[in-house]
């Protein structure tokens, strides 16, 4: 137990040097890809977002590291897009991801759910909502997971001055394989 909670406090330690250190230019700008995020699943095993082997600035890699309440790796899932929350629940943990395309002003951006497997860090699926994401949360019911994805979407109108604009919001349920479990409007 000691272990885990040393390996905790060394990684809540970087993340909290790193960011002023990288503000002031101390520091090299930390890769786009690392944002540093930690979480606890109920069951303790603790999930990090690090770099990952040979990660440079010019060839980010990241992965999300499962370490057992013995201190010792469970599982590790590199990941490709850059990364958001990591939500653990008690059968899968779900990571929001972001990728980018193309450049300049036909940069887009597509922000996804990956879902893996607490046990061995498999891939389940990968949930790709409708819409901006302004809230997420993982719920326990009966030992299934389930996640509440909150989003919006907008939409302008022809009015000219001023402008009209609307707002649509949403919840939308899934379940850990991927599958809609129910929707609802705002």
């Amino acid at each position: 137990m000691r272990n885990i909670k040393v390996f905790g406090a060394v990684c809540a330690a970087f993340v909290l040097a790193a960011a002023p250190a990288t503000a002031q230019g101390i520091i090299g700008p930390v890769p786009p890809l690392f944002s540093g995020g930690t979480a606890i699943g109920p069951d303790g095993t603790y999930y990090a977002v690090v770099p990952g082997p040979n990660s440079t600035f010019q060839s980010p890699v990241t992965e999300l590291m499962a370490v057992g309440l013995g201190a010792t790796p469970k599982w590790t899932y590199t990941l490709t897009a850059q990364v958001g929350q990591v939500l653990p629940g008690a059968t899968s943990v779900f990571v929001v991801e972001t990728t980018f395309t193309g450049s300049g002003r036909s940069l887009t951006n597509t922000t996804s759910v990956l879902v893996l497997s607490v046990s061995g860090g498999t891939k389940t699926t990968s949930i790709a909502p409708a819409g901006n994401i302004y809230d997420i949360q993982v719920r326990d019911i009966n030992g299934s997971d389930y996640l509440y994805i909150y989003t919006f979407t907008t939409s302008s109108g022809t009015g000219v001055n001023p402008a009209s604009y609307s707002v649509t919001r949403m919840l939308t349920i899934y379940s850990a394989n991927g599958t809609i479990f129910k929707s609802a409007s705002l």
